[in-house]
């Protein structure tokens, strides 16, 4: 049996702080505005590294934002979960970062595996296994879940709902906004902030940044795992497949079209008439799949795979002109050059560690793995590495 570790509510609401830079240990998601890229501790907060100089990066500082997974940057302002609220944080000084607005309970509380909680206690901030049993209310419908890595969260009705460039990197950089990682669940685009839950995208109109306006939410998704924005349009990777949305009103998408595959977990990014989503296997997810697809979005009513790829293992990846990166766990980091009909030709294969997500940016990239944090330059059409921070083994 499994118990739920409590956080009260007013211990959540008081902790984010500024302190000096912290080793990294168990990184998540990525984000870069320059000249800082922002990186995410696990459930703990966000490493800030001044990257002036990429050959020579330095880490400055860290925001503890406790239960922190996602982040998005509009301005001077930085956006991020804590477990079931949304914070804004001034970053005009990242080594003095200060909370200046909160909305309490826009994301779910976390589950695991089935096992639900009382969230009158307050935010459930882990899982322990016990001796032990626990009640459960039959009539009650049960979590939906969601991935977050190789881990599976379960989302509970505790959640009010709310009412970077935006997620995934490519070349479109859009001025004052900062770029995530193709794993990232939040996404900013026309001064609006999106933010996924499993089974919903909550809205916020930020045109003030420092003073977001809850714009509601967009419901019906299921088991949603990664948000990317292009364009006029939202695409959204879920266990399933892809959905894509009309964000010609950007205070309402509307669902124009969901291609299936087999059941995987799954990033997306997209770059003209083409999408480009992973899956892998050896998660909890279902499946038993390792592959990247093609997919046409010519029409984004009407999506088709137009070519998959095997791999060994796919996690995230990035896109830049005629450069697609894959990150391919154990076996590195892919390069492939793009074709006018989506067709891919690898190019490069380099050894990395555990890959697990990039930002692809004019000629440079970021790269994330299980060892640390590299950067390469790839403007003369091969990969050079410029830098590499390790994570500090406990």
């Amino acid at each position: 049996m499994f118990q739920p570790v409590y956080m009260s509510y007013n211990e959540l609401r008081k902790q984010v702080s500024t302190t000096s830079p912290t080793d990294m240990v168990e990184v998540g998601k990525i984000y870069y505005k320059a000249p800082y890229i922002f990186v995410n501790e696990v459930n703990k907060g966000i490493h800030v590294i001044d990257n002036s100089d990429p050959s020579s990066p330095m880490n400055v500082a860290f925001i503890n934002i406790p239960g922190n997974l996602d982040i998005a940057v509009k301005d001077q302002i930085l956006y991020a979960d804590s477990y079931i609220d949304l914070v804004a944080i001034d970053i005009s000084d990242p080594l003095n970062a200060k909370e200046i607005w909160r909305d309490q309970q826009v994301f779910d509380q976390r589950a695991y595996q089935g096992w639900t909680a009382d969230a009158s206690m307050g935010v459930i901030t882990d899982w322990v296994e016990r001796d032990t049993t626990l009640e459960q209310n039959c009539s009650n419908p049960g979590p939906w879940y969601w991935m977050e890595g190789d881990v599976m969260f379960a989302g509970t009705s505790s959640s009010s709902g709310g009412g970077g460039g935006g997620g995934g990197s490519n070349t479109t950089v859009t001025p004052g906004i900062g770029v995530a990682g193709s794993m990232s669940r939040f996404g900013i685009a026309s001064d609006h902030l999106y933010c996924l839950n499993s089974s919903s995208i909550s809205l916020f109109d930020i045109t003030n940044a420092s003073a977001p306006t809850d714009q509601g939410m967009v419901s019906g998704l299921w088991n949603a795992e990664t948000l990317f924005p292009y364009e006029d349009k939202l695409f959204v990777g879920t266990t399933t497949g892809v959905s894509i949305y009309n964000n010609t009103s950007p205070s309402s998408p509307s669902l124009l079209s969901t291609i299936t595959h087999v059941t995987g977990c799954d990033p997306v990014v997209v770059q003209g008439d083409y999408a480009y989503s992973t899956i892998h296997a050896g998660n909890l997810c279902g499946q038993n799949f390792n592959e990247l697809d093609v997919i046409n979005v010519s029409n984004a009513s009407s999506p088709y795979i137009a070519v998959t790829y095997p791999l060994s293992k796919p996690y995230g990846l990035g896109i830049d002109g005629t450069n697609l990166f894959v990150c391919d766990d154990v076996s590195g980091l892919k390069m492939y050059d793009v074709h006018a009909s989506g067709s891919l030709t690898l190019k490069q294969e380099v050894s990395a560690g555990t890959t697990r997500d990039v930002i692809a940016i004019s000629g440079w990239l970021l790269l994330v793995s299980v060892e640390g944090l590299y950067q390469f330059n790839y403007s003369n059409g091969t990969l050079n590495q410029l830098s590499f921070i390790p994570l500090h083994q406990p």
